[in-house]
């Protein structure tokens, strides 16, 4: 329920309490007062299952013969009945709970008389109590005197188990045939008792069908949560003043239900989404939405979604100059990517001339180079784009967050700049927010969307990075070992790495490599040898280093250092996977747990839709999730931190 529409209840709830007076809230949301004399149509199911549509409804204040029905605009020819030709059961549930009074209790059982079977607008009538013990004073029947010799047995008693006893009116229903209408009537004045939910007593009312009117008195029921079910049921709700006026709410709630209806129409021709459906009658109207195929009961299913019809991105579509400015921008995004794919796809006559540019004059004027003086290597050809990678560089790199991407796509071996994954990353997470908002019309879906489409890159880099620091700590020993045996064959240490270079697996063959290159060229092998510690994050290769220069100063057996440094490598290796063996139960846990929620919402999405969008909504709702997701974040952060131990 919307925490609006239940301010708007209770604050009417209080007007009414205050003047004197009867207010109605319909199962389609609409809200008048019973005096007004005025025509008023409502939905409250729609039933597009069968062969035939078939819509239930009420019509107080003029003939059902004058319904008429539209869909998508278009009028459709539909039977009508009503009145005698469609049996009605009701269930009336009172509040007999001790705090009322006996005085109140039995002002509630007169005011049933307007559903009395023959004199009333029920064909069958039963009535449940629900102070102290939910009882049936009255079972299901067509004769009013059984009805009214349980009346004269209740007493006032105990608390109000009222959800309990809308259950037991669930129950009683069941007996209902097909074809026949059915209703709960709810007096209520108490609050609920008991240890039934208001969800199963819901439950229990959807499975027979059944519409809920609620009569109540403000003060004391629960008319926030009864508001909800009238809005998920169908039916309506009256708050009343003082305990004399339930003969007014019950004779409100009698000519509604003696307002029933039923239409039934061939489905118009069409396609399986939504469709809107108008009933209409003597100057009143009932807009709802329905989709062929399914059954959709209550205003919560009924009423057209509010993105369609307001909301931010509803008033921003709604302005004209808003839509303009929005199909402008969208044509010259189009233009962007055509004239873009036309410079990626047809030849340049310059392309040639720049190519060699960078051999006639690498370090020249001509040349592209980078920061660093050296030769651009970026795979991005359209100017365009090669601007927007280089603006979106230089704001990354006044953020601090260029030097450790870049280090991070060293790591992972990825041949790409730090600001092409940027531009690329962002440029990709926005497009497709921008496709979600358009499918689903929900910012906060989109948002995540966005959040997600960020955060996947990264942390596919992250793990990938890891996979190959794991790779080179497990390659590290056996490379220590061959080294070491190169060096007792009489290689150098120089040619000792090279040899290793061939024989060893990327990654730490391809580091190697570079290592040896970069000797070639004229760069020392210590500093060499340090960059491949620094670029890999290996504490351990960065020991071994210090060992070789230490050894290449001091003089002694570099093979006979280089096997120990790999034995204690080893050892630390295996110390390594009994901590991981330890802690896996603690790690799986972490995991579970993590995955736990977002799976258990997806469970409920698919099994209950309607449930678990409310979480989805601005409002409470956001304020919920958002707070479910921090707390997740924090729990799974503290039990990573418990089973990550450093050896």
């Amino acid at each position: 329920m919307r925490p609006r529409l239940v301010g708007l209840v209770a604050g009417l709830g209080a007007l009414g309490v205050l003047l004197g007076t009867v207010v109605v809230t319909d199962g389609a949301g609409a809200q008048d007062s019973t005096s007004s004399g005025r025509a008023r149509v409502t939905v409250q199911q729609v039933d597009a299952r069968g062969a035939d549509v078939v819509v239930d409804g009420t019509l107080v204040g003029a003939e059902a013969s004058s319904l008429r029905a539209a869909v998508n605009g278009r009028p459709v020819d539909a039977s009508v009945r009503s009145g005698a030709d469609l049996p009605l059961d009701v269930v009336a549930v009172v509040d007999s709970a001790a705090a009322m009074g006996n005085g109140a209790v039995q002002l509630a059982l007169d005011s049933l008389d307007p559903l009395l079977p023959g004199a009333g607008v029920a064909d069958r009538l039963a009535v449940v109590t629900t102070g102290g013990a939910v009882r049936t004073v009255a079972p299901l029947t067509s004769d009013a005197a059984v009805v009214e010799a349980g009346l004269r047995t209740v007493q006032p008693s105990g608390g109000s188990d009222t959800w309990k006893g809308l259950v037991a009116a669930g129950d009683l229903l069941r007996s209902s045939g097909p074809g026949r209408s059915t209703a709960v009537v709810l007096l209520a004045a108490t609050p609920p008792a008991g240890r039934v939910t208001a969800g199963a007593a819901e439950s229990a009312l959807r499975s027979v069908d059944a519409r809920l009117d609620a009569v109540v008195l403000p003060l004391g029921a629960d008319v926030a949560t009864l508001t909800e079910m009238v809005g998920s049921l169908g039916g309506s709700l009256r708050t009343v003043s003082s305990d004399d006026r339930w003969a007014t709410g019950t004779a409100a709630t009698a000519a509604t239900l003696g307002g029933r209806y039923r239409l039934s129409f061939a489905p118009p021709a069409g396609g399986a989404g939504a469709r809107e459906l108008r009933v209409a009658a003597a100057g009143s109207a009932a807009e709802v939405q329905y989709v062929p195929g399914s059954l959709r009961t209550g205003a919560e299913a009924l009423t057209p979604p509010a993105d369609a019809a307001g909301g931010l991105l509803g008033a921003l579509t709604g302005n004209r100059l808003v839509v303009w400015f929005m199909v402008l921008l969208g044509a010259a995004a189009v233009a962007a990517a055509a004239w873009a794919v036309l410079n990626m796809v047809l030849p340049s006559g310059r392309g040639l001339a720049r190519r060699l540019e960078a051999y006639e004059d690498p370090y020249g004027e001509k040349a592209d180079v980078d920061s660093e003086g050296a030769p651009d290597a970026s795979v991005t050809t359209v100017p365009i784009l090669r601007r927007a990678v280089d603006l979106t560089g230089d704001l990354a790199e006044k953020r601090g967050l260029l030097e450790k991407l870049e280090r991070d796509l060293e790591r992972a071996n990825l041949p790409l700049r730090a600001a092409e994954a940027i531009f690329f990353g962002v440029a990709g997470s926005l497009v497709l927010g921008v496709l979600a908002l358009l499918l689903t019309r929900n910012v906060m879906v989109a948002l995540m969307v966005v959040l997600v489409g960020i955060a996947v890159p990264k942390a596919m880099l992250s793990l990938k990075v890891r996979k190959r620091q794991k790779a080179f700590e497990a390659q590290l020993p056996d490379m220590l070992a061959l080294m070491a045996g190169t060096l007792r064959a009489g290689y150098s240490i120089g040619q000792g790495f090279e040899a290793v270079s061939k024989e060893m697996d990327d990654p730490m063959g391809r580091e190697l490599r570079r290592v040896v290159t970069e000797n070639r060229l004229g760069r020392p092998l210590d500093e060499a040898l340090e960059s491949v510690a620094d670029r890999m994050g290996s504490d351990d290769f960065a020991w071994a280093v210090m060992a070789i220069r230490i050894q290449r100063e001091v003089g002694g057996n570099l093979a006979e250092l280089l096997l120990t440094v790999a034995n204690t490598m080893t050892q630390r290796e295996r110390l390594r996977r009994d901590v991981a063996t330890l802690t896996a139960e603690g790690r799986m846990s972490a995991i579970v747990l993590g995955i736990l929620p977002p799976a258990l919402g997806a469970v409920m999405f698919v099994m209950n839709p309607e449930y678990i969008s409310k979480l989805f909504q601005p409002g409470m709702g956001y304020v919920l999730l958002g707070a479910g997701v921090v707390a997740m974040l924090i729990g799974f952060a503290w039990m990573k931190k418990i089973t990550t131990i450093e050896v």
